[in-house]
């Protein structure tokens, strides 16, 4: 990513952090349980978003792995369960639905911490879209595993609900993505449109 795109995704932090700024500064005058809790969500999603910005600005297009024997469905499930806890705290959060392929590994050669990042940002962005529902997958293709997550939104090139949206997630999907390497084999995302309508996000690793 080029410096002058870092300094727009710290613009736009810079922005968000300010309103979060004059809501706690309300809160002091008028405590509200309900703003209360909008001001703790704004937090959470600005400390993602700076972690985002961290790991994708420190890598400088050089990210480094620490790959071990993981299971991707333990990763996928705490995907899962951050998605059903927002859907607790979020009236408008949508419904999200898990399944893995009878043949998915059972373990697979990755670096956890970051896949989980880049699944937690890839589910973000699907949230934001989605009408109703969220799909997280897992399957093996091709001696790549794909890690699967679909939206019932309008589909790629909608134009963006989300005022506080930085573009950080896909940047840091396919980062993450591209430091998985196996051989001459690299990792990659695809962004496709589903033909039921919505998008679909996948995360194929070597």
């Amino acid at each position: 990513m080029e410096a002058s795109s870092f300094a727009l995704i710290a613009h736009d932090l810079k922005n968000a952090l300010g309103s979060l700024e004059g809501e706690l500064e309300h809160l002091i005058d008028d405590p509200s349980p309900a703003m209360a809790h909008s001001a703790y969500m704004r937090c959470t999603e600005l400390r993602r978003q700076f972690v985002q910005f961290l790991t994708v600005y420190g890598a400088a297009g050089d990210m480094h792995t620490h790959c071990e024997d993981e299971s991707p469905r333990d990763v996928l499930e705490l995907v899962y369960r951050a998605g059903q806890i927002r859907r607790l705290s979020l009236a408008n959060a949508p419904k999200v639905m898990m399944t893995i392929d009878e043949q998915a590994p059972t373990y697979w050669y990755f670096d956890q911490r970051l896949v989980h990042m880049a699944l937690d940002a890839a589910f973000h962005n699907a949230s934001r879209f989605a009408h109703g529902e969220v799909a997280l997958g897992l399957r093996a293709q091709d001696g790549y595993l794909v890690c699967v997550i679909d939206d019932d939104g309008p589909g790629l090139g909608a134009v963006d609900p989300s005022a506080s949206s930085t573009g950080l997630g896909t940047e840091l999907c396919k980062a993450v993505a591209e430091a998985h390497r196996s051989g001459d084999r690299r990792g990659r995302i695809d962004l496709i449109n589903r033909p039921e309508g919505g998008a679909r996000f996948e995360l194929w690793l070597p």
